[in-house]
């Protein structure tokens, strides 16, 4: 009972506050939403939008950090660390994907494969529909509020004008949304996952995409992204350890 007792009061004694912000190694800019993991503490969290964290550690932990487009990296404090707080930046280096090609026999060409993926319980004809109503009522409004010619001009804008010009916006937004559902949404996780249910709603919490990132990366990257998160939540799961 003496030795855990002194086990115990040595472990809260060597407790770390652990303040970081995670940086490219190369051009410096900050790395949102990577995950930082403790294993040994049972404890992990996501960073910032600026690459911030904090997370506790003991002197002798590890952390494990994994990030959209970089290598995989372990952190430890350095030699003797006196304080039980520590904060500085942690750089981390770009990963180079390097992707074998494959020759698919009975199954389709990848552009087939890609179609069935994307047409996966999505209700094009809504989008459709959708689109023609805002056009139409776009097209409507602008008609309506046409300017009379009166020889001189006016830079002030009127309320009809502002009320297009935020029609516009919401309806740029949504064509923005329309593409991040179409290659990224519950049929798809599903499908690749196997997951289903409460299960796969736990698990979409827990895979937070950057939205530019699904904009702009191709199908093939975003599902081998989801794959390598879909590894490190099963990791965390059979180690018991408690997501955020």
């Amino acid at each position: 009972m003496s030795l855990q007792g002194q086990t115990a009061t040595l472990s809260l004694d060597s407790l770390i506050i652990m303040q970081g912000q995670l940086r490219d190694m190369v051009s410096g800019d900050p790395i949102p939403y990577a995950h930082i993991i403790n294993y040994k503490f049972n404890r992990a969290t996501v960073s910032d939008t600026l690459g911030f964290f904090t997370i506790p550690m003991h002197k002798t932990d590890t952390l494990y950090i994994t990030a959209i487009g970089f290598e995989d990296t372990r952190f430890s404090l350095p030699g003797f660390w006196p304080s039980n707080h520590y904060s500085g930046v942690i750089y981390i280096k770009e990963k180079i994907y390097h992707i074998e090609g494959v020759t698919v026999h009975g199954l389709g060409t990848y552009e087939q494969f890609k179609q069935k993926v994307l047409s996966l319980d999505l209700s094009k004809d809504k989008v459709i529909k959708m689109q023609n109503y805002y056009d139409k009522l776009l097209t409507e409004e602008a008609i309506k509020y046409q300017k009379v010619s009166t020889g001189f001009s006016f830079s002030l804008r009127t309320p009809e004008e502002r009320s297009l010009r935020k029609l516009a916006q919401v309806q740029e937004e949504q064509k923005r949304q329309d593409i991040i559902s179409s290659k990224f949404n519950k049929a798809i996780i599903s499908q690749l996952t196997g997951l289903q249910g409460m299960e796969l709603e736990k698990f979409m919490r827990y895979c937070q995409l950057p939205e530019d990132f699904i904009l702009n990366a191709p199908e093939y990257d975003i599902l081998v992204r989801v794959k390598e998160l879909y590894e490190n939540y099963k990791l965390l799961q059979d180690k018991g350890i408690k997501l955020p």
